[in-house]
């Protein structure tokens, strides 16, 4: 009867190494698991990595908040503003409810400490950024667009600095296909209709402005732009009475307004004018006024509301 050899620890893990070296030579057809593996991958192939966390994100005016809430992942969202909470201005109540609010103060930004914060143009001052900056926090101003080209270059702006390049592709197409879905159902006579853009206070929009824009992806003319408005102005009532619009467009008459900021909108020449003028009014809470991809929801609403108007059935004659 065979007697077992004893065998230290040592003289084992030797003995085992030993046979492993000697599978390996005489049986070249099974290469080892690490070669098999590096046959396997092309050359010059790039090796999976891990997917870098997105940014955290807080929003501090409306338009941001649209935007955020449009092409962030809801973890990224730290917080929201106060107004993206109010029915009376947001459409997105609802929805930016479940995030904490925010009143832009820097206080705030230092308290959540985003990675990244999402202001309006110019709301920084230098002192503030390198404040912030400091802490870790990049401040990403919104730009102001003038028109649905800007809007579409805001949202892939936006969408690559938080990190959403996917997101913001599948926005920019579904809205190229609404508006060219929207431009292709407009009949050619919409261009004869002088349309004028009118705020509680007289205010208007010329030539270089998202209204204008508006109206000319609908292929409406802007009366403010034909009498030589250029950006947002005035237009006089005397001059309204003279050159009338075949259209209202109105903004914000369906808030309350200050008696002092809203003479214009109720004086009773004006009054006469809507009486016997088509109007369409544009609701507050739409988030339309931030020039964003909420322009073209306005131009869905007023292209449908174009068709209820006699006037876009049976132009009047020019005077």
């Amino acid at each position: 009867m065979l007697r077992p050899i004893p065998l230290s620890l040592s003289s084992l893990l030797l003995w085992l190494l030993s046979l492993f070296a000697h599978g390996s030579e005489t049986s070249p057809e099974r290469p080892l698991a690490t070669e098999s593996i590096a046959s396997a991958v092309p050359p010059n192939a790039e090796l999976p990595t891990l997917a870098q966390p997105l940014p955290s994100v807080i929003s501090t005016n409306l338009c941001a908040d649209l935007l955020l809430l449009r092409l962030a992942a809801p973890e990224q969202i730290l917080s929201v503003s106060r107004q993206a909470q109010d029915p009376a201005q947001s459409p997105v109540a609802e929805i930016a409810s479940a995030y904490p609010a925010n009143r832009a103060a820097v206080e705030e930004m230092l308290y959540f400490q985003p990675d990244i914060a999402l202001t309006y143009l110019g709301w920084s001052s230098r002192l503030h950024a390198e404040l912030l900056a400091d802490q870790g926090i990049r401040i990403v101003p919104l730009p102001y667009p003038r028109g649905v080209e800007d809007a579409l270059a805001m949202t892939r702006e936006i969408a690559q600095a938080i990190g959403r390049e996917v997101a913001g592709a599948g926005e920019i197409t579904n809205a190229q296909a609404r508006i060219k879905a929207l431009t292709e159902q407009l009949p050619a006579r919409t261009a004869a209709l002088k349309t004028l853009y009118l705020r509680p206070n007289g205010g208007t929009a010329g030539s270089e402005t998202y209204i204008d824009a508006l109206l000319g992806l609908l292929g409406l003319r802007n009366l403010a732009a034909e009498q030589g408005i250029r950006g947002w102005g005035t237009v006089p009532l005397e001059q309204l009475m003279l050159d009338p619009p075949d259209i209202f467009l109105l903004g914000y008459f369906d808030q309350a307004q200050p008696q002092s900021t809203a003479r214009f909108g109720r004086h009773p020449l004006l009054h006469q004018l809507l009486a016997r003028i088509p109007s369409i009014q544009l609701p507050s809470n739409s988030g339309w006024g931030c020039g964003g991809l909420e322009l073209i929801d306005a131009a869905e609403l007023i292209a449908e509301q174009l068709k209820t108007i006699h006037i876009f059935f049976d132009p009047q004659p020019a005077h």
